[in-house]
């Protein structure tokens, strides 16, 4: 009976992350629908309410599922330490990365960044929103799923690195890649956030981390 709870309790577990794992692709798709009615002003507005209704439902379940189940109390503690020092380990992985996959694959951006890329500049508004969302909903939201829900909901506590390996695959998963170097991209970004994350034991500073990926990757989209 104990062996049948834990299989239940294993597969309720999958259950919760995989809700959340396609409830967070859903809000990009209120923008690719108000880029082709540029000129409807309503049903843009209508879309971008929907937008970020979306991302307070989801943030607002994932910041309850991540309590209830947290591990180990959170260390009070934003370390801005952290958070530069992972950034920087970031550019040189992802550079590196970004480097053989232009190599090998000819493609001086993953199949990611150019969707995201082709949701700017065709609907002002809908632009304004994606780009705030993306340096600021977007890192609290994911933060919350692939390093508060995910890395606590599976292995022991004391299991560091399975769960950062973890949070690194179901994280490159959730976004589009065409390759190997691709996934292994967002694999390396996920695993460093889940360093930042259960080594300093905040996720604020994930969160920062995330932020400020996020912050110079649409700078440098929108030309900034």
């Amino acid at each position: 009976m104990n062996k049948l709870g834990n299989i239940f309790n294993f597969l309720y577990r999958c259950g919760i992350m995989l809700i959340l794992f396609l409830l967070i692709q859903l809000p990009p798709v209120a923008i690719s629908i108000a880029n082709r009615h540029p000129n409807n002003l309503w049903l843009t507005v209508l879309l971008l309410a929907i937008f970020l209704m979306l991302f307070g439902f989801i943030i607002g379940w994932a910041q309850r599922i991540y309590h209830c189940y947290l591990q180990r109390p959170m260390q009070q503690g934003i370390r801005p330490g952290m958070i530069i020092g992972g950034y920087l380990v970031l550019l040189v992985g992802m550079s590196v990365l970004g480097q053989l996959n232009q190599l090998i694959y000819h493609q001086a951006q993953t199949a990611n960044n150019q969707a995201i890329a082709s949701m700017l500049n065709h609907n002002q508004l809908a632009t304004i929103v994606f780009a705030i969302s993306a340096c600021t909903l977007t890192p609290v939201a994911e933060e919350l799923i692939f390093r508060g829900v995910l890395t606590n909901l599976f292995f022991r506590a004391d299991r560091f690195w399975p769960k950062i390996i973890l949070s690194g695959l179901v994280f490159s998963c959730a976004h589009i890649s065409t390759n190997v170097i691709s996934f292994a991209t967002y694999c390396f970004m996920g695993m460093v956030l889940a360093y930042v994350y259960r080594r300093s034991g905040d996720l604020r500073n994930s969160i920062g981390l995330h932020a400020l990926n996020n912050i110079v990757a649409i700078a440098m989209l929108l030309k900034i």
